[in-house]
Formats: C-alpha cells, sequence, structure tokens
C-alpha cells in the first residue's frame, strides 16, 4: 500500500482504478490490501476522514475502504461517506458485533478484519460488480429525468430541449458524471477551462454559472432538485428523487 504523501502526488492523474483506504493498524492487514491490488487496484491510504474526501475530489475511487477499531467512529464516517460520496465502500471492524452498526449506517458490505484474504477479494469484487454509475447509452448520460448527449452537446429535462452555454454544458456534464459525487468548485472549473483557479475565484465563477444552471433546470422550484449546494465541500448532481431518511447531507444543503 502506497504512503498517504503519495496518495496526493497522484491525485488527478489518470492511471489504474484506485482503492482509498482509511485504516487503523490494529484493524487493517498487508494481506488485505495484498488482496485489493490483486484486483487491479491500486491502493492509497489516508490518514484522516478529511483527507479521504480531499483524495475522492481530485481523483474519483473505484472502492473505499474504512478499517476502523472504534465502532462510533466507523458509524459516523460511514453516514458522512454515504452522503457525500457515491462509491462502493466496504468496512473492516475488530468484532462480528460491529457489522450490524456499520451496514446501517450504509456500509455497503462489511467483514472482521480476520476474514481470509480470498475471501475478502471476493467479497470486494462482488461488491464493484454490483456498483452502477449513471446510466450511459452510447455518449448519452440519463440522471433522473435529465439527459445529456455528450456528442451532439445537448441537454433535455422531461423530453424538452434546454439552452445552455458551452460553460454551463461542460460544468454540467462534470457534474453529471460525477453524479452522486461532490466536487469543488476548483475542480469544477479546471475540469472545464484547463486551468488552475485560485480558491476565491474558483467559487466566485461557478456560483454565478450554477445559478444560472438550476435557473435552467427549474431547481429553485421543485421539492427534489438536481445541483446541490454541499456547504463547506461543492456542488454534487442528485441522482435520488427522494431525500433519505435522516440523510447526513441535510444540513449541510444550501438554496441558491
Amino acid at each position: 500500500m502506497r504512503p498517504t504523501t503519495e496518495a496526493t502526488q497522484v491525485a488527478g492523474a489518470i492511471a489504474t482504478r484506485a482503492a482509498y483506504v482509511l485504516a487503523d493498524v490494529e484493524v487493517w492487514s498487508r494481506t488485505l490490501g495484498e488482496a485489493l491490488e490483486g484486483l487491479g487496484l491500486e491502493v492509497f491510504s489516508c490518514t484522516e476522514l478529511h483527507e479521504l474526501f480531499e483524495v475522492c475530489r481530485d481523483r474519483p475511487a473505484s472502492l473505499l475502504v474504512l478499517a476502523q477499531r472504534n465502532n462510533a467512529f466507523a458509524v459516523r464516517a460511514c453516514r458522512v461517506i454515504r452522503g457525500l460520496q457515491d462509491t462502493p465502500m466496504m468496512v473492516v471492524m475488530p468484532r462480528e458485533g460491529d457489522l450490524i452498526p456499520v451496514l446501517d449506517a450504509g456500509a455497503d458490505d462489511a467483514v472482521v478484519a480476520r476474514v481470509d484474504p480470498a475471501v475478502f477479494g471476493a467479497r470486494v469484487r462482488a461488491l464493484m460488480r454490483r456498483a452502477r454509475p449513471a446510466s450511459r447509452n452510447g455518449g448519452m448520460l440519463a440522471i433522473r429525468e435529465l439527459v445529456l448527449d455528450l456528442e451532439k452537446f445537448s441537454v433535455s429535462l422531461n423530453g424538452k430541449t434546454i439552452a445552455l452555454t458551452p460553460t454551463e454544458f461542460r460544468l454540467l456534464a462534470v457534474l453529471a458524471q460525477q453524479a452522486g459525487r461532490v466536487v469543488d468548485p476548483r475542480a469544477l472549473l479546471s475540469a472545464v477551462h484547463q486551468h488552475d483557479y485560485g480558491e476565491r475565484d474558483a467559487q466566485n465563477l461557478v456560483k454565478v454559472h450554477i445559478a444560472n444552471l438550476r435557473r435552467k433546470l427549474n431547481d429553485s422550484r421543485t421539492t427534489y432538485p438536481y445541483i446541490l449546494c454541499v456547504r463547506g465541500f461543492g456542488y454534487m448532481l442528485e441522482r435520488r428523487s427522494a431525500q433519505r431518511e435522516d440523510d447526513p447531507l441535510a444540513t449541510l444543503i444550501e438554496t441558491e
């Protein structure tokens, strides 16, 4: 497993599928990391929860792994991660009695630390098979009633074409390709203009474009808008048509 410093160096690079691991050494073993690598995953370790979000923001993960000895922390982390990242999540805990709380909190699967590495690999493989990205059909992306044609650069909502500027379309396409994940303003603008903006400039520019997009999508007139502003993190294209009960994002959502 690569150290944390390397995780930040490779963030944003196009490489093999990535697995980010937030682990306590008492729970996580080298053999479990090797099992992930055996599945073709490039494994990177994080030391703090906020670091996990940062590297996922710069380079989307194929898998998130929490290996924690503290059950209460693991439950809180599952709730927050499930709100901010729509990525398959495996949890490793010390005892069988710890598995039910993390599964109820949003983990996609959970195992005990003494699990056989071959079984762990098989569980991860099955988990990633079940994961489904936003629906694609050729150059099309569909999120609820919103459809983007990436080849014709067109957008329709409920079957009606929406006129967008080139920048608005690119921003919406980035959010659609990361549907269910929060993307910060700098990452959004860098993906659109291939230029690294300062934090304040990026926030101001993106805020204007997002406000125009939300107006054109009638987000202010619907109970379940498409584009969400997640305070302190960035913007997300919501794939769900209804809010989840006890949604950890609820207190962070701002109305533009």
